[in-house]
């Protein structure tokens, strides 16, 4: 399959906005004062977002090579951080906004391991694609 043509990579896109503005409204409209059900009902709302994004991104692109990858990589980061953000500033408390930002930091790294997973899964990548690690400085003994 490859990566998808420009009109099917718009409606992913567009897909993926509607269905986080939907989630979004559902999750302003109804908000817990309890500190536990808010992280619950955060982390709730991330999870469905998240996984039903990762499906669709990943049944677009078929087999996962090292371009399938940098898309999938680069459109899913970009829309879970954009969702995630947006789930935080619709929180209308300061405090619990503070509070869900932290919830929300761990679950977006919580969702790009998945993603990770998911591409050495299905396309035989290592999780670090695209990245390399800089050579180790073993340290010396000052001398004299």
């Amino acid at each position: 399959m490859g990566i998808p043509d420009p009109a099917l990579e718009s409606y992913l896109i567009s897909n993926a906005h509607s269905r986080g503005a939907d989630l979004i409204t559902a999750f302003s409209a109804e908000q817990p004062s309890d500190a536990a059900a808010m992280s619950a009902r955060i982390g709730t709302v991330l999870d469905g977002y998240c996984a039903a994004l990762l499906d669709d991104l990943r049944r677009a692109v078929g087999q996962i090579d090292a371009a399938e990858a940098t898309w999938l990589r680069q459109h899913y980061l970009r829309l879970i951080v954009e969702f995630a953000t947006n789930v935080r500033d619709s929180i209308s408390d300061a405090s619990s906004r503070h509070a869900a930002a932290q919830i929300v930091q761990c679950k977006v790294l919580e969702h790009e391991r998945n993603l990770r997973m998911a591409m050495d899964t299905h396309g035989g990548l290592t999780p670090t694609l695209g990245t390399e690690s800089p050579p180790q400085k073993t340290p010396t003994a000052a001398t004299n």
